[in-house]
């Protein structure tokens, strides 16, 4: 295994936790699971809001602690004691054969520096990598899978909201919610002419905009040749904001 400093692109994905064993984050796979710090998106149910401020270069505030995250990694710490991505690897490296891939979530991964560096080491090492993206940055995600050593083996995308409900549901600027309607169009292109698996998959609660307009949405992911998988916001009030 390369020793930390050969990951020096890979371990500018700043991360808030480790989780060593995972049977919920990839479908049918074990895993290990890293969670990136920072997201640009406030949605209103998120029940890791810790995870949403961006690390301050040189310092700032603690990454959060995720329950076990950093357990059993070992390796050499980052700032403030947050794992590095070569702690992953090496963690992978020790499991091999145990673990069936890595998955990279968050935070918002497409909004990580390193990113791309980290899913080419991964991949280099023999192991497969799932993302999950809410589609933030369809450019940044059409990059990443244009290219065979940056392309994810299988992707989780969280489809927010219809394109017009997005500002509403994610917090962003209008126009940047709308765009991340173009993260499905190049997932389901990327599924098809590479053979990338998908799933799509939307988060609502009882009254939500989603709700009321969850058949459009189901006929507009169908339209992609896809199925959209729900889950239910846990612990929201009746606006869906998280609660406990």
């Amino acid at each position: 295994m390369r020793s930390s400093a050969a990951f020096q692109d890979a371990n500018s994905l700043a991360l808030a936790g480790l989780i060593p064993f995972s049977a919920t984050d990839w479908p049918g796979k074990l895993t290990a699971t890293v969670f990136t710090q920072g997201c640009p998106l406030r949605c209103v149910y998120c029940h890791n809001a810790q995870l949403q401020e961006f690390p301050v270069v040189g310092g700032g505030e603690p990454a959060a602690d995720l329950g076990g995250a950093g357990e059993g990694s070992g390796g050499t710490r980052g700032a403030e004691g947050r794992p590095l991505f070569s702690d992953a690897l090496e963690l992978m490296e020790r499991r091999r054969g145990m673990l069936d891939g890595l998955v990279i979530s968050g935070g918002e991964p497409l909004a990580a520096a390193g990113l791309p560096a980290a899913i080419a080491d991964t991949k280099a090492a023999g192991f497969p990598v799932g993302l999950h993206t809410s589609g933030y940055a369809p450019a940044r995600l059409r990059a990443l899978l244009s290219k065979e050593a940056t392309r994810p083996d299988w992707i989780g995308l969280d489809v927010k909201a219809l394109p017009r409900h997005a500002a509403a549901v994610t917090g962003l600027a209008p126009r940047a919610a709308e765009r991340m309607w173009d993260s499905l169009r190049v997932a389901a292109a990327a599924a098809e002419q590479y053979g990338v698996e998908l799933q799509m998959r939307t988060t609502l609660w009882p009254g939500s905009v989603i709700e009321q307009h969850l058949e459009e949405l189901q006929g507009e992911v169908a339209r992609l040749g896809h199925e959209l998988h729900l889950q239910w916001a846990r612990n929201v009030d009746g606006a869906g904001r998280y609660v406990a």
